[in-house]
């Protein structure tokens, strides 16, 4: 298993990219069996790499004395490595009823912020998260019932480059949850239980227990199937990107109204899939909103497509095609 983890981050670069080195590491660890494998292995590697480590753990504030417990837990292994510990605790539920947004997403705010505020005070290069090899099947799996396009679809990657939270790695992201539990077994690692990851009331949770046992009849290979159709899908999620990014300034001019307009005529000459990529950086480069969906960029480039008068968009705007050139307004 360690060959295996040194093979795997050697062969992608993990901690020696040229740009932006990564070796001072906060490992985020809630106490389960991804996170204390993550950690141990990162331990075991640390002379090979030159790693410098710390292991932070974020209280959510909802399971009560098994939260606390969590973290003392984590506490106690953090010291018995001999690494720095960094704990904070936080109250989701009220951040979240606050904001207006899911215990999911307020949890993972919440915590991927404590995690980077780590990073900066320490001035450390990255932070590692324990995702592995199921946690990728399942999210393509929801995402794909969900409704996803292919970029939708892309996988989470190895390492990742982010505005809000600096530099992710995911150096778990080619082992199974069984490896990892195999793992912490041989090494005497006893991982804590989180028993709401057994409840089936969640997505995800009937997406783990309930649809990949049964597409596992199937197919036994689901889930590296499904990782690799991740994988391959990011790829040329970039690559459309990258093509979206070059030709985005020939295809839109400044209009004497200081609008930014799409001209129509040089759109048409774009593939399709370059068409929507175009009009998602438009979009968001004119409204400064990124949560518009599939519906309503191909909705726009129908107009380009067919000549139409326009559409109304989310967020009360509105795109309008006047004399070839397509603008965004805002509703009054």
């Amino acid at each position: 298993m360690i060959k295996k983890f040194i093979d795997f981050c050697q062969s992608e670069n993990i901690f020696y990219d040229d740009f932006a080195p990564a070796q001072k590491i906060v490992v985020a660890v809630s106490g389960g069996a991804d996170s204390l494998a993550l950690a141990d292995l990162l331990y075991n590697v640390r002379q090979r790499f030159k790693l410098q480590l710390c292991i932070a753990h974020y209280e959510h504030g909802l399971r009560g004395q098994d939260s606390l417990d969590d973290a003392a837990f984590v506490e106690e292994f953090a010291k018995n490595l001999g690494v720095k510990f960094f704990c904070e605790h936080g109250d989701v539920k009220k951040f979240a009823a606050e904001n207006k947004i899911s215990i999911e997403t307020a949890a993972r705010k919440l915590r991927y912020n404590f995690l980077n505020r780590v990073r900066e005070d320490l001035d450390f290069d990255a932070i590692a998260l324990a995702h592995h090899a199921d946690d990728q099947a399942e999210t393509i799996l929801m995402r794909l019932l969900r409704g996803a396009t292919s970029a939708g679809l892309s996988a989470m990657k190895f390492i990742v480059e982010t505005d809000d939270y600096g530099t992710l790695l995911r150096p778990l992201l080619r082992f199974r949850k069984v490896e990892l539990e195999s793992y912490c077994a041989l090494h005497g690692l006893v991982p804590r239980i989180d028993a709401t990851n057994f409840e089936t009331d969640a997505t995800r949770n009937k997406i783990r227990w309930e649809l990949l046992p049964a597409l596992e009849k199937f197919n036994p290979n689901i889930v590296e199937t499904l990782c690799r159709l991740g994988e391959v899908t990011a790829d040329e999620a970039d690559f459309i990107d990258e093509d979206a990014e070059e030709v985005l300034p020939y295809v839109t001019k400044r209009l004497p109204s200081k609008e930014y307009a799409i001209v129509r005529d040089d759109f048409l000459s774009l593939h399709k899939a370059t068409q929507r990529a175009v009009i998602k950086k438009f979009l968001a480069g004119v409204t400064g909103i990124e949560d518009f969906g599939f519906v309503h960029f191909e909705a726009v480039r129908k107009v380009l497509v067919n000549g139409l008068s326009g559409v109304e968009l989310p967020h009360k705007f509105r795109a309008d095609l006047q004399k070839g050139k397509l603008t965004i307004r805002k509703n009054i």
